[in-house]
């Protein structure tokens, strides 16, 4: 039992050095910032997102909007849980982070 626990342990570790692929709501700059996201893009808001729908699904942790484009949010329980600008709100039976004032410019961190 403790040679599993032990190998778990050195897995978590793997992957904490290679470092893990960009997901859905982590802010970024550039496109290259989310090119670890299949299909991945930086949007204007400077978050990881890809579009989605029926065929296409978001992961775990996000939610599909569909509000004129179509583009995987992340999901949330409270504004905290959301990147800077973004307020955690319902959408549909689900709860995602949606830009506070979606006319306005992007803030810089």
């Amino acid at each position: 039992m403790r040679a599993f626990f032990l190998l778990l342990a050195g897995l978590g570790a793997a992957l904490a050095l290679s470092g893990c692929p960009p997901t859905v709501g982590v802010t970024c700059r550039s496109h290259d910032d989310c090119k670890g996201l299949s299909n991945g893009y930086c949007a204007r808001a400077e978050i990881c997102t890809r579009e989605c729908n029926a065929g296409d699904p978001c992961a775990s942790g996000s939610a599909c909007s569909n509000e004129g484009r179509q583009v995987c949010l992340p999901t949330c329980t409270d504004d905290a849980g959301c990147p800077a600008g973004f307020a955690c709100q319902f959408h549909g039976d689900v709860e995602v982070c949606r830009l506070e004032h979606p006319l306005d410019p992007p803030t810089s961190n």
